[in-house]
């Protein structure tokens, strides 16, 4: 008969599951919001890696076609952007160098008279800024045929 007397004063059981079940709630949610705090800093820390990227890109792209640069080089090294252009766009600049490396016989398979023509090889180097000055540095080389002097 102790036994079911004990068995009557559960008065108090409900209060404390409830209260172990909102400590364990509380936690959980604490972690979940730990995790995805994190996970939109990896997000938005690679949104900013991307505008740098991007924006490196688009000072290699303005370098291998902007013919004022080869004009200009002669056998040294230009800083880029040239005569006042911007490659800033939003939160987004780049900037660089074009260095002349050599001349030499223009590369195989392009169907060039090497006795007409040579290459002159380059080497850019551009560093783009995005959001929150996060930076992104870019080397590319490129190869103008030119007529032979």
């Amino acid at each position: 008969m102790r036994f079911k007397d004990g068995l009557k004063d559960e008065r108090g059981m409900a209060l404390v599951m409830a209260l172990v079940m909102l400590m364990l709630m509380s936690v959980l949610g604490t972690i979940l919001f730990k995790v995805t705090d994190h996970e939109m800093q990896i997000s938005r820390n690679h949104s900013w890696r991307q505008d740098a990227f991007y924006a490196a890109d688009s000072g290699v792209e303005y370098a291998q076609t902007d013919a004022n640069i080869y004009t200009a080089i002669g056998l040294g090294t230009i800083d880029i952007p040239v005569g006042g252009a911007s490659l800033a766009a939003g939160a987004s600049d780049a900037t660089g160098t074009v260095e002349f490396l050599a001349s030499g016989n223009p590369p195989k398979g392009l169907g060039v008279d090497a006795t007409m023509f040579q290459g002159n090889y380059y080497l850019i180097k551009v560093t783009g800024t995005g959001r929150s000055n996060s930076t992104l540095g870019l080397e590319s080389s490129v190869v103008r045929i030119v007529p032979k002097p």
